[in-house]
């Protein structure tokens, strides 16, 4: 989120009585079990709310079939390359890039930008082409949740799914458990067990489940490179602590 929120400014958290909309940014605890980390805090934006479909499609995001507008600090991935060598420091103080480097022997470069930057960067001479780097549809990232070749997504090709809500009936077979899985285990605490074609909660065999809480998908302004809900799934809503309502800038 650094591109929207920048070192030294301040955020005014509301954390209660909180109606959330798509696009607000709000405050979580990490919801992933990790006995390696302690209790980690994310900002993200609200992509998805209970009971939405969610999808990427090219990098353009749908929520119930409709294109998300994002905001003019949205970065993404991009090629640079130059009609002849730059040093990275050329990079980041005539253009105030810090993320991303040369990527190969010749005149290639790869760093996160928004619209604004890369549209300023076509327009200097010395740069020969600036090109989106996008990932083909159907290329598996095994980094994607759900982590599975049933569900052949990556980062810019994620989806159609769905965003359960509370009292949601979640009819569960031996491919789509593998998107509930944290949710029925983790998330709401239930013992949960794949036996070949067989799923059991709680010791009984089971072929729907009823979600007992609203869950959230959220996406990182840094689209290519967040660790968000693409990387580890549904955010439960008792892990958002609150959204911002304002910033403060800092002084110069």
């Amino acid at each position: 989120m650094a591109a929207t929120y920048r070192f030294g400014e301040a955020l005014l958290i509301k954390k209660i009585a909180n109606t959330y909309t798509a696009g607000d940014v709000v405050y979580f605890e990490y919801p992933v079990e990790d006995t390696l980390l302690t209790r980690t805090f994310f900002f993200q934006r609200l992509a998805g709310l209970p009971g939405d479909s969610f999808e990427v499609s090219n990098k353009r995001i749908y929520r119930n079939g409709i294109e998300f507008r994002d905001t003019s600090t949205i970065k993404h991935n991009y090629f640079i390359q130059t009609r002849d060598k730059k040093p990275q420091l050329v990079f980041k103080l005539y253009y105030g890039l810090t993320e991303g480097g040369q990527v190969s022997d010749e005149f290639d470069y790869c760093y996160s930008l928004t619209k604004e930057e890369c549209e300023k960067l076509r327009k200097d001479s010395v740069i020969k082409s600036v090109t989106l780097k996008t990932e083909k549809k159907n290329n598996f990232d095994e980094t994607c949740f759900p982590s599975n070749l049933n569900y052949k997504w990556n980062m810019d090709h994620y989806g159609k799914l769905y965003i359960p809500k509370i009292n949601d009936t979640l009819r569960l077979d031996s491919i789509n458990i593998r998107l509930y899985y944290d949710l029925i285990a983790h998330h709401e605490k239930n013992n949960l067990e794949i036996k070949q074609d067989s799923i059991l909660i709680n010791g009984a065999l089971s072929t729907y489940y009823i979600v007992k809480k609203n869950y959230y998908f959220v996406l990182g302004d840094n689209r290519d490179n967040a660790n968000d809900s693409r990387s580890w799934g549904f955010l439960p809503g008792n892990c958002i602590i609150g959204k911002v309502v304002a910033t403060v800038r800092r002084l110069k």
